[in-house]
């Protein structure tokens, strides 16, 4: 796994001498200097050391390990402006027509919801508020060294540090495939961690949820073998490439989600809340959105402040 990579081969040489407790924000500062400093080291790169770096200094924590974060307020590497796929809607709709009818509504709350492939596999059955149509995500599947690299549902958003679930509304188009889903394919009775903060998965009590997606043989779906034995596969039928020639991923239905609705007008902090991210991070990564969002509704901005043609304000003689 990526994760993994970049601890063994980058994290561990810098920072394995170090105890996490003795790590203190002004050694966190030069590091993030060093890394803008070095010309070999690609900006994504630098972005994802932070990222994994920042989710081990987040676990201590949240585990008690640690008292205070040596991150905090501290800005992550500068990265330049990010180049994602966004799926056109007719590949979105190919995808989902592409798929095996059991994994169809996985695609849509990629490009529906915007939602992570682990938080899609952790969606079970008591999210979802069919009367105000609205999902809550406060779940997500993990296969890690630290769940020995089993399928384990979680209740918790690891890749969300600032919540712990998030509600997002469901297009009219999800509520019916969902509810088509449920009745074809009913829910699977499965474990889930229920998480305690400042408590390792191991030490935490289990509980009982219905999992929406399964394989055909009951499991849980695994986010590498539905990557290699759907997503890839389908890309490659429907001809789906980047620029570069690339395979898209399923991330990039996330991205298509927030583009879309950045592109349409719908406030930041309001699709940062939906996605689980900070209006920083959706400023840094969908920038240039951003800036076409703001050229765009420039000219009604300075209108709303411009000098009325009449007044019923005059000086005095």
């Amino acid at each position: 796994m990526q994760y993994e990579s970049t601890l063994r081969v980058h994290l561990i040489p810098r920072w394995g001498k170090e105890r996490i407790r003795s790590i203190k924000k002004a050694q966190v500062e030069t590091w993030v200097h060093e890394m803008e400093a070095n010309e070999k080291l690609a900006n994504s790169t630098a972005a994802s050391h932070w990222r994994v770096f920042k989710m081990i200094i987040r676990d201590a924590l949240l585990n008690g390990m640690i008292d205070a974060s040596p991150t905090h307020e501290v800005d992550g590497p500068y990265i330049n402006e990010t180049t994602t796929y966004v799926f056109s809607p007719d590949e979105c709709w190919a995808i989902v027509d592409e798929l095996p009818a059991h994994y169809r509504p996985i695609a849509m709350l990629g490009f529906g919801c915007g939602m992570r492939r682990g938080e899609v596999f952790g969606t079970c059955d008591d999210v979802i508020n069919w009367d105000q149509k609205l999902l809550t995500v406060r779940r997500q599947l993990l296969q890690t060294k630290e769940t020995k690299h089993q399928r384990l549902i979680v209740d918790r958003l690891k890749t969300s540090p600032r919540v712990s679930s998030k509600t997002v509304p469901l297009p009219p188009y999800l509520v019916d495939a969902l509810q088509e889903h449920i009745e074809r394919f009913p829910p699977q009775a499965t474990q889930t961690v229920l998480w305690e903060h400042r408590k390792k998965l191991a030490d935490c009590k289990r509980g009982s949820i219905r999992a929406l997606f399964h394989t055909p043989r009951g499991n849980i779906v695994g986010p590498r073998d539905f990557t290699t034995g759907m997503w890839q596969p389908v890309m490659r039928r429907l001809g789906i490439k980047d620029e570069e020639g690339k395979l898209p991923t399923f991330h990039d239905l996330r991205h298509t989600f927030i583009s879309t609705c950045l592109q349409n007008g719908i406030p930041e902090h309001t699709v940062a809340a939906w996605v689980g991210d900070s209006v920083d991070q959706l400023r840094r990564t969908y920038s240039h959105l951003l800036r076409d969002h703001a050229d765009t509704h420039g000219a009604v901005a300075a209108g709303l402040t411009s000098r009325p043609q009449t007044s019923r304000f005059t000086s005095a003689a």
